[in-house]
């Protein structure tokens, strides 16, 4: 289960009870070897400091933190989760080209991070994801069950730590086992294909004493959140919700008090989930209702009126990029067909994924009233892999690039965020979908069959 505990590092803070203390900072120290790096970055919850690396690789600074707890500590693209106390030292040294394998701790909580370190380097030996959640139901809860042991191993046989540390830590890999629980059946599906499996009638009893709504856990806790919106997705998908988006917002919104949590929550989905269809309105209605954070919400707004230009039936932004096979194509040489544009990148996995399933789609609707579009957002550095990717893997449709990759306008227009995106736009030039199914989705083909 590859880095089941890191698969998602959360900025959250976990709160300890204060000791007394004559100091309000803790001491930083660190020795970093083989780095060209210039300057390091502690971050967490309100926290961001960045520590000049001097030219011999040492660091030294004085950290004020009105939080006690998890940090993450960046030096380039490497980063770990340290603990940090104020009132306390903390040095370490680490080799950036082992950056994971070298890293250790001394001074007053050496015995914290170092148990940190050795609970990642635990993580690297688990089978891999896709291994683990491809078992039968009785073989994953074995195995989850024993990495989940190793762990708790890990915690009691680690001498120094102080007892609110173990407590919390105990509390985590508590937290992060029910997640992985929750992930199974939503995880087993798409690994295996199968999207009818379901669990047992039984499998969720070990969950049925968990408190879904501690709003406590949720700001001490960097496990508790990811494990609660864990939850509220799996009970989203388990209803078959058409609406998945409208869905969890009204069960987040029914389950937890107005505050921190909800607000994260919703903004947290809100941020990358809000979509330009029939439940927009209510949607936002719903954020906006929530008491959320005003800085959330100016931005939850700005999105929101970014989008509503998008709804089916309004005019689609346009585009006129280069064509594959030479000249350009817009879209209005498109006019009077269906048009479904894929948004994609060489570089983007999922998009590389969804191939097949389009080349399958664009063969059942060949003599349909239909245009298949796909519109590359590579950079132009890589112009040539999109010209070979193409024509190696014999893409079929109409295939373009964007002028400026994702600021190009129809991408920034239609408010792209992530990639494969796909839209359809009716002959008359309108919106259909400005989110519209994948072709993997059986929904895309019901969508077209209804129109054609």
């Amino acid at each position: 289960m590859k880095k089941l505990a890191f698969l998602i590092v959360s900025l959250a803070i976990i709160s300890c009870n204060k000791d007394e203390k004559t100091t309000d900072y803790i001491l930083l120290n660190g020795t970093i070897e083989n780095s060209e790096e210039s300057t390091a970055v502690v971050r967490g919850y309100d926290l961001e400091e960045k520590i000049p690396i001097a030219s011999n690789g040492t660091l030294s600074d004085t950290l004020y933190l009105d939080t006690n707890g998890f940090y993450e500590l960046y030096i380039g693209r490497e980063r770990t989760l340290t603990y940090l106390e104020n009132g306390k030292t903390l040095s370490f040294t680490v080799d950036i080209t082992q950056f994971d394998e070298s890293i250790t701790y001394s001074g007053d909580l050496a015995a914290e991070n170092n148990y940190l370190a050795e609970k990642y380097l635990l993580s690297e030996k688990e089978k891999p994801f896709q291994e683990v959640f491809s078992m039968s139901e009785t073989d994953f809860v074995t195995e989850a069950n024993s990495i989940h042991s190793k762990y708790e191993e890990l915690l009691n046989n680690t001498e120094g730590l102080s007892e609110a540390f173990k407590e919390l830590e105990s509390k985590e890999l508590d937290y992060e086992h029910i997640m992985n629980l929750e992930n199974f059946q939503e995880y087993h599906r798409y690994f295996t294909g199968n999207r009818t499996f379901k669990v047992s009638d039984r499998y969720y009893e070990p969950m049925e004493n968990i408190d879904y709504a501690d709003t406590s856990a949720f700001r001490k806790s960097i496990a508790y959140p990811r494990m609660l919106d864990t939850h509220f997705n799996r009970l989203i998908n388990e209803a078959d919700n058409d609406d998945p988006t409208l869905a969890y917002l009204t069960k987040v919104d029914e389950s937890l008090p107005d505050g921190y949590a909800k607000d994260q929550l919703l903004y947290g989905f809100l941020e990358f989930g809000m979509r330009p269809d029939a439940s927009l309105n209510d949607v936002y209605q719903i954020y906006k209702s929530s008491a959320p954070d005003p800085e959330n919400l100016e931005k939850i707004t700005a999105r929101y009126n970014k989008l509503l230009p998008l709804l089916p039936g309004n005019d689609s932004p346009t585009f006129n990029y280069e064509n594959h096979k030479g000249g350009s194509t817009s879209l209005s040489d498109l006019n009077g067909k269906y048009v479904y544009i894929d948004v994609w990148a060489t570089w983007c996995g999922p998009c590389i994924r969804e191939i097949p399933a389009l080349k399958a789609v664009e063969e059942e609707f060949d003599d349909k009233n239909v245009a298949f579009v796909s519109i590359s957002i590579d950079e132009e550095k890589d112009y040539d892999t999109w010209k070979t990717m193409v024509a190696e893997k014999n893409l079929g449709g109409i295939q373009l690039m964007a002028d400026n990759n994702w600021n190009s306008d129809f991408v920034e227009n239609y408010g792209i965020l992530g990639i494969p995106r796909f839209i359809l736009i009716d002959p008359q030039g309108k919106i259909v979908s400005a989110d519209a199914p994948r072709p993997s989705d059986p929904k895309l083909r019901d969508m077209l069959q209804e129109l054609l």
